[in-house]
């Protein structure tokens, strides 16, 4: 029932998705990897790839990926109505941009202390330093 409705032109899309999935699907999984999208024009295949390295890879195997998409006949029935002739391969600059994440660079450590100390002083302006001394240590010593 499904292969009838996708068969109707208005699905044409879908029949389209289906051949670049079971395309995809046949190549290697290092070259799974890198494909960001496979669409047809002018009867050639173009796939966008994520980094030039994919491509190198894609140039380097190119003779047997047009080997593969010409003998596999599931290929050939889902991909039948493209006529493809062509295959090329390019860096998209739609690529997806790998996100660094920002770290601090100054460690930060845990207090140790744990601010229980006698404030032995009799200037009352010092002991009174020493007291906001002695209360952010046991402050951060919580955490």
């Amino acid at each position: 029932m499904l292969t009838h409705l996708i068969s109707q032109p208005i699905y044409a899309k879908l029949r389209q998705q289906e051949c670049f999935h079971l395309i995809k699907k046949a190549l290697p999984p290092s070259l799974q990897r890198g494909i960001l999208f496979i669409f047809v024009k002018n009867r050639t295949l173009f796939f966008a790839l994520k980094h030039p390295a994919f491509k190198m890879e894609f140039d380097y195997k190119l003779s047997s990926i047009k080997n593969l998409l010409s003998t596999l006949p599931p290929l050939k029935e889902a991909c039948k109505a493209h006529e493809i002739k062509d295959v090329k391969a390019f860096v998209s600059k739609f690529a997806p941009k790998v996100n660094t994440v920002q770290r601090d660079s100054i460690p930060r450590y845990k207090e140790r202390a744990q601010g229980v100390f006698n404030i032995l002083v009799n200037d009352e302006m010092m002991h009174h330093h020493f007291k906001k001394i002695q209360e952010t240590i046991q402050k951060n010593s919580n955490r």
